[in-house]
């Protein structure tokens, strides 16, 4: 059998002449401790949970002695700072032995009932106005219905696109030749690099 208890906002697994290492206790060695925050429960193969705890149930503790764990080192640094700290740090603890496990009677501990607090009532000057806004009824006013014709709005044409080769475009641009003052000369009117090298020599003539 076990259980499992709860001790110092720990909780840790009882069983009979266990011994069990749990933070510090204001108690001498020899001195008996019951802790009776028993969260589960475990006897001839059943197990019993609390919710939270169980009812009656304990486990009673004899104190061995009081003693430091192992130390720990601390160390702190800030890099480019010169800063640089070493502490070490022993926990304490109190040795405990289980002497006995009670198991109470096996019930949860009722959880404490809510208290409802009483809905503050609203005042009569408060409810006044409201009665009074209810009174008042609404006056319905039929808005003039005014026909307005439809507008038609015809989409704008986009502008054609000038058909000119990649290297005629590119050098127009280096150039700064508008490619719609050139008249091409290939297929269907197509402006070739030959066309816009015309117009600059043409450009640079004048």
């Amino acid at each position: 059998m076990y259980a499992i208890f709860e001790a110092k906002g720990k909780q840790f697994r009882a069983e009979p002449d266990m011994t069990l290492r749990i933070p510090s206790l204001d108690a001498e060695p020899g001195e008996r401790v019951t802790f009776d925050q028993v969260l589960l429960a475990e006897r001839d193969d059943t197990v019993i949970i609390g919710q939270p705890s169980l009812e009656g149930a304990s486990v009673a503790t004899e104190v061995v002695r009081h003693g430091r764990g192992e130390k720990i080192i601390v160390f702190k640094m800030k890099r480019r700072k010169g800063y640089r700290r070493k502490q070490g740090h022993r926990q304490g603890f109190t040795e405990i032995r289980i002497v006995d496990i009670d198991f109470g009677t096996g019930r949860s501990v009722e959880p404490p009932a809510k208290v409802e607090t009483p809905k503050p009532k609203k005042s009569v000057e408060a409810k006044a106005p409201a009665k009074a806004a209810k009174a008042v009824e609404p006056v319905e006013v039929e808005a003039p219905v005014v026909e307005t014709e439809p507008v038609v709005v015809e989409p704008k044409e986009a502008p054609a696109e000038l058909d000119a080769t990649d290297t005629a475009r590119s050098l127009a641009e280096e150039n700064g030749i508008d490619l719609a003052t050139i008249e091409g000369t290939g297929k269907e009117g197509r402006i070739l690099k030959s066309d816009v090298a015309k117009a600059i020599k043409a450009r640079e003539g004048k």
